[in-house]
């Protein structure tokens, strides 16, 4: 019975607006330094979402405040309609969220049966039975019921650790890094597994993560973080070929930037000719263009103003180090089955279509303005 109330209470019905919102929160560790600083975030009912950045940024300080861990010296937080923190404070154990640490944190001296029942208090033996059971044999770990922490494998661990969370009903997921002590295969099996689980039951779920790879594959939308402040928020594509900061098109993947001057609506640099569509948004300005290396292509030419000087095995992929006129270093990637010799010339041709420009004169924020027909928009170097 209470079992059955429990759902009904975490139920989630399809017109419910029901989402985490952080607005404006601090939280200092130091007089002098925000270990986040005036942070306002929504996410949406059945999101997975990611808080990406560098260590000491700030993303499990603002985890630890969601699940009530810690208290935000300025700010509040919502679950749904119910203030949890600033309005009004409701400890950890009544906000209806579910955490899964990174080294697990599974007791040690119970068996992973136990384990998971942990948080079943008030529950018959039966039902707690049937809940745990359940649970088991949705992360596919049914037979090691009765097995200790120290018996498992890492990602038998981590299912564990999932499946503990789960079996209360969370309305909100929490993630602290919890693969990235798993080998490769197993990360990228356990992560899918984990995103297909957490999306069949509908529960808002955030990972904090260092790892981008990790985020993009992951998540619906990704939070990118630098010193306690959100740089930006966007779905993977839009963070990684839109960056709206210096800070997010450097940590976010590979960039290179390029000196440029526009005049009359054309871009001049190094990398090639542009026809920009934002008219005088810098007339008669230097401008530095930030380009990828998957938008980068080259081809053998023995007459070519570039020359490879470095090339990156990938696997799949190659990423080449090109040295330009006047000495600009730029990378380009190319699949793996096209090898091409250090010190062989060649000829850039750049894709103009995810060209960022940022104004050279310190200026952070980005601006797209190039075209998206490729069809006589650039000139190749």
């Amino acid at each position: 019975m209470v079992l059955r109330l429990l759902k009904e209470k975490m139920r989630i019905t399809p017109t419910e607006t029901f989402h985490v919102s952080m607005k404006n929160i601090t939280k200092s560790y130091d007089q002098y330094i925000d270990a986040v600083s005036g942070l306002t975030l929504e996410i949406r009912r059945g999101e997975f979402f990611s808080l990406l950045g560098p260590s000491g940024c700030g993303k499990t300080t603002i985890l630890r405040i969601l699940a009530g861990l810690e208290v935000p010296d300025k700010g509040s937080v919502k679950i749904g309609d119910i203030s949890v923190a600033g309005e009004a404070w409701i400890p950890p154990e009544k906000r209806g969220v579910g955490i899964v640490f990174q080294d697990y944190a599974l007791f040690p001296h119970m068996t992973i049966f136990e384990n998971i029942a942990f948080g079943l208090k008030g529950c018959s033996k039966k039902e707690q039975k049937e809940r745990v059971m359940e649970q088991l044999e949705m992360v596919g770990i049914i037979r090691i019921a009765n097995c200790y922490p120290h018996e498992l494998s890492g990602g038998q661990q981590q299912r564990v650790a999932l499946a503990r969370a789960i079996v209360l009903f969370p309305k909100v997921m929490l993630l602290d890094e919890p693969f990235s002590s798993l080998d490769a295969d197993l990360r990228l099996e356990l992560r899918q597994e984990t995103r297909k689980i957490l999306k069949e039951k509908n529960i808002t779920t955030i990972l904090v993560t260092h790892d981008q790879e990790e985020a993009f594959s992951l998540s619906d939308r990704v939070g990118v973080l630098d010193k306690g402040k959100l740089e930006q928020v966007g779905t993977p594509d839009e963070i990684y070929h839109k960056p709206e900061t210096r800070f997010v098109a450097n940590f976010v993947g590979r960039a290179d930037f390029v000196r440029g001057f526009i005049q009359d609506n054309v871009v001049s640099s190094d990398i090639g000719i542009f026809k920009c569509n934002d008219h005088n948004l810098y007339n008669k300005e230097e401008v530095d263009l930030m380009i990828r290396p998957d938008d980068v292509d080259f081809t053998v030419n023995a007459n070519g103003d570039a020359v490879i000087t470095e090339s990156q095995f990938l696997g799949a992929s190659v990423i080449y180090t090109l040295r330009m006129p006047g000495g600009k270093i730029i990378h380009s990637m190319k699949p793996s089955t096209q090898i091409k010799a250090v010190g062989t010339k060649v000829r850039i041709d750049v894709d103009p279509v995810h060209i960022i420009i940022f104004p050279s004169t310190g200026g952070n924020r980005s601006t797209i303005c190039f075209e998206e027909d490729k069809k006589n928009s650039h000139k190749r170097c």
